[in-house]
């Protein structure tokens, strides 16, 4: 498979997951409770209780904070067999991955950058329904499956 056309899919294939597991684990109480508790319950009332800012992401892991960078890692290890046979793909996860961390992370320490450039997920946090907007990094897929509703005013 072309270089290019792994990169492509490999980048819209982390969106898509992104998505998924953000909708359908993170805030699912009945089937998946520690992700939930651990997403829903810690990270967005800590979120909603402080406009935005969490204090678990001031340092890049804290003991209040390894669910995520654990949960990456993971899926990343998951996929480490997609890499022997489409390495652009697996590298496009890869990146995903780690640009998934660190603009998370920085919307919540660095409020105003995340209000202004992730207004989607700002809305996720702050607004009246906090099961809508699922996309961090962009709202590609909250588009795409009509489930993007954010003020950008």
């Amino acid at each position: 498979m072309n270089i290019f056309l792994q990169l492509i899919l490999g980048w819209l294939y982390s969106h898509f997951f992104e998505y998924v597991a953000h909708r359908w684990v993170l805030h699912n109480h009945k089937i998946f409770k520690f992700a939930f508790k651990n997403h829903f319950a810690r990270h967005h009332y800590i979120s909603r209780k402080n406009e935005m800012y969490d204090e678990n992401y001031e340092k890049i892991i804290n003991n209040n904070n390894l669910f995520e960078p654990v949960s990456l890692t993971v899926l990343l290890i998951a996929h480490l067999p997609v890499a022997f046979y489409f390495p652009f793909f697996f590298l496009a996860i890869l990146y995903s991955s780690l640009s998934y961390y660190i603009i998370h992370r920085k919307s919540h320490i660095d409020v105003g950058w995340g209000k202004k450039w992730l207004p989607w997920h700002a809305e996720h946090h702050m607004g009246k329904n906090q099961h809508i907007n699922w996309g961090v990094r962009l709202p590609i897929m909250d588009m795409l499956f009509r489930t993007s509703k954010y003020n950008t005013s």
